[in-house]
């Protein structure tokens, strides 16, 4: 009888023994809790900025935009405000908010005027980049690393009347990669 009641438990302890058990979080633990931020949250913050900086501009007659790389606090265009200004744009033309400047042409403009990207153009310089890109507005940024997260911060300005018509602040996780960018040129 004894024997009989072994039986069951020694299959038992077979089946256990053979089976493997997966001891790591589920793939929802993963998306939830990202140590390291990846393209599709880029992609969804610059929709945020996007839709902040056309939500009120329907009275101005924009129809071009020259979309300028945002800056760091060095006044240099780092390698995540070109990324930045990469997704913007991509948002920008996929709701078909605006017409916007190729980059080589903006860049090429900005040479043979010898003006570097910046965060904010003087009037006249607004205008030279508005007459010579045939455009009604641009799109300047800054990045600013706030020791928690960095801060990535958009105005749209009217070139004929130099005035800011809207702007937009949307925070970023503050990851080593996101850093390392901003430090390289």
């Amino acid at each position: 009888m004894k024997t009989k009641n072994l039986i069951p438990l020694l299959i038992l302890l077979l089946f256990i023994t053979a089976c493997e058990v997966k001891m790591a979080p589920s793939e929802s633990w993963s998306t939830w809790f990202r140590t390291q931020s990846d393209s599709k949250y880029y992609k969804g913050k610059a929709e945020k900025l996007v839709k902040q900086l056309s939500r009120d501009i329907f009275e101005y007659e924009i129809n071009r935009v020259v979309v300028i790389d945002p800056v760091n606090a060095d006044k240099k265009a780092p390698i995540l405000g070109e990324y930045i200004s990469a997704r913007v744009v991509e948002a920008i033309t996929k709701d078909r908010v605006f017409r916007v400047a190729q980059k080589g042409e903006v860049d090429d403009v900005l040479t043979r005027l010898n003006l570097p990207p910046a965060y904010a153009y003087t009037r006249s310089e607004l205008e030279k980049l508005g007459k010579a890109l045939n455009a009604q507005a641009i799109l300047t940024g800054k990045l600013t690393d706030l020791g928690t997260n960095l801060d990535v911060h958009l105005t749209l300005i009217d070139i004929a009347s130099g005035e800011v018509i809207a702007s937009a602040t949307e925070a970023l996780t503050r990851t080593k990669f996101a850093v390392e960018l901003m430090r390289h040129y």
